[in-house]
């Protein structure tokens, strides 16, 4: 394992844990920041794009790490359309 796929591997799954909290604060309090839905999805596919590229460089494990910060950043989208339909009503 080259020492770059080992950082960013830790660096992604920092950023998954801190996360975390934001996902159960959005889901008790049944509203989403003021980000906009478009901060969210395009972080989301852009979290993807570059899992896809560590792929492709064979660095397996970031990879993977960040595809799961692009998963969480999915959901983040998906509290941020629901609870603002939910809102709205």
């Amino acid at each position: 394992m080259l020492w770059q796929d080992f950082a960013l591997t830790v660096i992604n799954f920092g950023f998954i844990i801190t996360l975390i909290p934001a996902l159960i604060k959005n889901y008790q309090e049944k509203e989403v920041g003021s980000q906009s839905f478009l901060t969210y999805f395009s972080t989301s596919v852009l979290l993807v794009v570059m899992a896809y590229v560590f792929l492709t460089l064979r660095l397996d494990m970031s990879c993977i790490s960040t595809a799961g910060t692009g998963v969480m950043w999915f959901l983040l989208t998906y509290q941020k359309i629901i609870y603002s339909r939910e809102k709205k009503s």
